[in-house]
């Protein structure tokens, strides 16, 4: 053997044993109690904070320097004096301002795909970083997975870290992965659909909104997705889906439907159990609910804002990073047996519509549209009209009986009177079929749909 070669497959030998390593701390953690798990986590709440303070050249200038060698001297007590860290602090460090390791140990770089006014958001991981997430995300879905199914991911997989990090996770299960991606003009959704088809597809992921459109291109091409198609789940990531959405995913293809929940910059941050509830991941990050207006810490159990400090991030710790996202968080014991709580996500604070004086989320809304639309193409789109809600539907839905019912909703959740326009589901379409994650916010109605 040549010394080149006994050099490889010491390299080889030394990877692969740190990914055992890894495989094994990220299991053990998942195996404790409840109290057992308090415990850890406190010691790697501290842990964490520290190296931020430590390495991080955004939080030595953030966190102020008395409170910051509190915290170095192992003192957790004023965790909750913490500046928050938003996502205008994140833009505003692009692309390596948070880099609290050597480059040359980040094995991944994600960015967002960009906002409004053009600046991303990137996340970076180390090898460490990456693969207790693999290895947790993993964990969740074999709840529901095993090696005889066929898993197609219909995500992005360009920057973004959710193509990766599912195809990674769900190899560990020795599933089959189907990689469709999001690039429609080079996997339309026709091609799709017949992949499914013809790979023998039992898991499709996906937003639930491109997993309705999915369905609907199938029924175009002839092809019943509930009969004809061995899709039985449907794991959505991307969006928020309400129960009215998620039922009629389950009727339409006949599957179970579970929900994941993640952002670019934290990686995954919920996953589902054999309850269908969706379980905080614990084993890295540390979760707070806080009032959005006055950064106050809500009461157990008491709707607000979630707030994110990692636990277990090498490369870019978070330090009580403002998610911008509703929710409340459950404290009692899952049936499923998991040491982690349940998130109960409620939208996003950026995704209230004002009607008049009256916030309406859009996830609410998404709800009592949808519970009422008694067919297929289940499209609706929305804007507020001075002190009326305007709402969109296409041609199948436009009947007095579903205007009637869905205005009596929304008058009596939101004290919101209702107006209805007809939109041609081509529009719909072209939305779709251009976006990499189809969610509600495509369907926005326009001044000239407005004034139709």
């Amino acid at each position: 053997m040549s010394d080149q070669v006994g050099i490889t497959i010491n390299k080889l030998s030394a990877v692969l044993k740190r990914r055992i390593e890894i495989s094994n701390d990220v299991m053990s953690t998942l195996s404790l109690s409840r109290d057992e798990f308090k415990l850890w986590q406190e010691l790697a709440l501290l842990n964490n904070v520290k190296h931020a303070c430590l390495h991080s050249p955004f939080y030595q200038n953030h966190i102020p320097k008395q409170l910051a060698q509190e915290f170095i001297n192992g003192d957790l007590t004023r965790f909750s004096k913490l500046p928050f860290t938003t996502r205008d602090d994140l833009m505003n460090q692009y692309p390596l301002g948070l880099l609290s390791v050597p480059k040359e140990q980040v094995v991944r770089f994600n960015e967002s795909s960009g906002t409004s006014n053009g600046k991303p958001i990137s996340a970076y991981f180390t090898q460490k970083d990456w693969l207790t997430n693999n290895n947790t995300v993993a964990h969740f879905l074999s709840s529901v997975l095993t090696s005889k199914d066929c898993v197609a991911l219909a995500v992005p997989y360009e920057l973004a870290g959710i193509g990766q990090d599912l195809d990674r996770s769900i190899e560990l299960l020795n599933c089959s992965v189907v990689a469709l991606g999001a690039l429609t003009k080079f996997c339309p959704p026709e091609r799709m659909v017949n992949i499914l088809k013809t790979a023998g597809v039992t898991t499709l992921i996906c937003s639930g909104t491109r997993a309705l459109y999915l369905a609907d291109v199938a029924k175009e091409q002839g092809i019943c997705p509930k009969s004809e198609l061995k899709v039985d789940k449907i794991l959505f990531a991307g969006e928020g889906a309400s129960k009215a959405k998620r039922r009629l995913l389950e009727e339409t293809w006949g599957a179970k439907v579970y929900a994941m929940y993640g952002m670019t910059e934290t990686n995954t941050l919920a996953m589902f159990c054999t309850e269908n509830r969706l379980h905080l991941i614990e084993n890295r990050n540390y979760f707070e609910v806080i009032n959005p207006t006055t950064g106050s810490l809500q009461e157990r159990g008491e709707k607000g804002e979630l707030v994110v400090t990692s636990l277990s991030s090498e490369a870019m710790p978070l330090i009580r990073y403002r998610t911008g996202d509703f929710c409340t968080i459950d404290d009692l014991p899952c049936r499923c047996g998991s040491p982690f709580r349940v998130l109960n996500h409620m939208g996003r604070t950026t995704d209230l519509i004002m009607v008049g004086s009256k916030p309406i989320s859009q996830l609410q809304l998404e709800d009592a549209i949808m519970m009422h639309l008694p067919s297929s193409p289940y499209y609706f789109s929305f804007k507020a009209k001075s002190d009326k809600l305007l709402i969109g539907l296409t041609s199948n839905n436009i009947l007095d009986t579903v205007h009637s019912n869905i205005a009596h909703e929304i008058l009596r959740r939101f004290e919101v009177s209702v107006e209805f326009t007809s939109i041609a589901k081509e529009k719909f379409v072209h939305a779709l079929r251009t976006a990499a994650k189809p969610t509600m916010n495509n369907f926005l109605l326009d001044d000239e749909d407005a004034n139709e």
